[in-house]
């Protein structure tokens, strides 16, 4: 049984909703695989990754609406220097198993921040940042720490719109478009993808999409979180560009938190490196982390396309 068979029939119970294998049949079809380390059909560690086949070789990529892909494991030994000790051992092997590439380009979660193994292999690493909110349980604790604007935003916008849950993924797909036509971006993925998510996150209890509309029924702004058992995590939002002012993004991620908290503790905004995006997110009072995104080429070609890759984005 290869190691795909193993993940997905015994052991992707435990692993992040980006790792899970309904998402990446939905981002990325038949081209993912995943490194493995078992024992006792036992889980140790495990690292799924995405692929493409180009002609000049098999390329490592992070596929779109996916925050980060990257190692997954839980320590079990007892001091810093055993739980050390397993932690590089783990990665290398991890490490090992990955496939011979032109270009490896991986974001990964904010708790894995040893990537020493990779560096001595000649991988290199960027720092980025998420914000979280780390407990969202007690709501008047958040509703506290909120500034002032967001507050304002969201008592605006409870007076003029009402917030339902929403299947309709072609009127989510056509504000995103709309979106970001208006800022003179090009939407990067197909509706087909964003189709498949939503339906794979539907069917394994792992999202929702939610709509703020007015009293006329028009969609002012639309927001899709998912959730593992760990954290929720916003994927994707939009708002219709022509209506100034609303407040609708605010009150649908204080609807968003409120509901979440029934199911975990932590409330991830995935982050932004945009200026004017990280001060939103900011100022809902969330903590700011640094997360790695790894990356090698294996030629100048491919570093070339990589940097233009990366510029495109």
């Amino acid at each position: 049984m290869s190691n795909k068979e193993q993940y997905i029939k015994k052991f992707c119970q435990s692993v992040p909703v980006f790792h899970q294998p309904f998402w990446l049949d939905a981002v990325a079809g038949k081209n993912w695989d995943v490194a493995l380390i078992t024992k006792d059909e036992r889980l140790l560690a495990s690292m799924p990754f995405v692929f493409k086949k180009t002609l000049a070789g098999r390329e490592i990529i992070m596929p779109h609406l996916t925050q980060f892909l990257g190692p997954y494991y839980q320590l079990t030994a007892s001091t810093y220097r055993s739980r050390l000790n397993e932690e590089m051992d783990l990665i290398s092997d991890l490490l090992s198993q990955i496939p011979s590439n032109s270009i490896f380009f991986q974001r990964w979660h904010f708790s894995f921040q040893n990537w020493l193994p990779f560096y001595w292999e000649r991988y290199r690493q960027t720092v980025r940042y998420t914000y979280i909110l780390e407990n969202i349980l007690d709501h008047d604790i958040l509703w506290s720490q909120f500034n002032e604007k967001i507050r304002r935003e969201i008592k605006k916008a409870a007076n003029n719109y009402i917030i339902e849950e929403s299947k309709d993924v072609d009127a989510f797909y056509w504000l995103l478009k709309k979106n970001l036509l208006t800022k003179g971006n090009r939407i990067a993925f197909s509706r087909e993808v964003l189709q498949n998510l939503y339906n794979g996150c539907k069917s394994n209890n792992a999202g929702q999409l939610w709509i703020a509309k007015d009293s006329s029924g028009k969609i002012d702004a639309a927001i899709f979180i998912v959730w593992d058992r760990t954290a929720a995590y916003y994927l994707i939002g939009g708002k219709n560009p022509e209506n100034k002012n609303t407040g609708t993004m605010s009150f649908l991620f204080w609807h968003a938190i409120k509901t979440m908290s029934e199911r975990v503790s932590v409330f991830d905004f995935e982050g932004s490196m945009i200026k004017g995006v990280e001060n939103y997110f900011r100022s809902f009072g969330a903590k700011q982390k640094p997360y790695f995104e790894i990356f090698k080429t294996s030629s100048i070609p491919a570093s070339i396309k990589f940097a233009l890759l990366k510029m495109l984005k």
